[in-house]
């Protein structure tokens, strides 16, 4: 039965490894060795254990990023669509809208020239004439009805502002009721009610076309 085991260093004996050599070495008994082989093993293990940890949580790191990277570009993705989407309501939202004005408009200011456009005349003279107040002459030019309706109240604001002996009034048969042309010393008026009208209605259809031209653009072009 061994009960012990000797071990030798042969690097540090040198290179005489004959029989009849002196050698050094170290005595263990069978308990010690098995400690130390038992102690070897736990090493390894522990190392081995720890290896093993260290490759999982690189390879959970890298999961994690991948994981990270994934979202990232399905959010901006989302985000892009949304944006994508929500020009789109804006722009069917605003073609609707300017559709919607230019619908109405279109149906009211005829109405509004017809009844509103002597008023507007009326104003819009009288207000000059207070303007034109020490002009030595005062040309006004109107449509022969806004003449007839207008006559006597424009000459009585004449004589109120001491203007009356400039006052030169008469009717155009070339203008359109809602027309008013007036000159003075130091200015001049050029105004037409149903002109501005039209003027509107024009703008609101170059803008109308526009929104509709963006609409059809964005939902195109606007795919993600």
């Amino acid at each position: 039965m061994i009960s012990s085991l000797n071990l030798r260093n042969l690097d540090e004996e040198g290179e005489d490894c004959t029989p009849g050599a002196a050698r050094k070495g170290e005595h263990f008994t069978k308990d010690e060795l098995e400690a130390k082989v038992k102690k070897a093993r736990e090493e390894g293990r522990i190392a081995g254990y720890l290896a093993g940890a260290e490759d999982g949580r690189n390879e959970a790191r890298d999961t994690a990023l991948a994981a990270q990277a994934e979202t990232a570009d399905m959010l901006a993705k989302e985000l892009a669509r949304l944006a994508v989407a929500a020009q789109e309501h804006r722009a069917a939202l605003i073609a609707q809208v300017v559709g919607f004005t230019l619908q109405t408009c279109e149906v009211v200011f005829p109405e509004l020239i017809d009844r509103f456009s002597k008023v507007r005349v009326k104003k819009m003279v009288g207000q000059s004439l207070k303007m034109a107040i020490g002009s030595i002459r005062i040309r006004i030019r109107l449509s022969p009805a806004t003449m007839a309706a207008l006559e006597d109240e424009l000459r009585q604001r004449a004589a109120y502002y001491k203007c009356d002996g400039a006052l030169d009034l008469a009717a155009d048969e070339t203008m359109h009721d809602g027309e008013a042309r007036m000159e003075w010393d130091h200015g001049r008026l050029d105004y037409g009610f149903e002109q501005i009208c039209n003027r509107l209605l024009a703008e609101l259809r170059q803008t109308s076309e526009k929104a509709q031209g963006a609409r059809k653009e964005i939902g195109g072009h606007g795919q993600v």
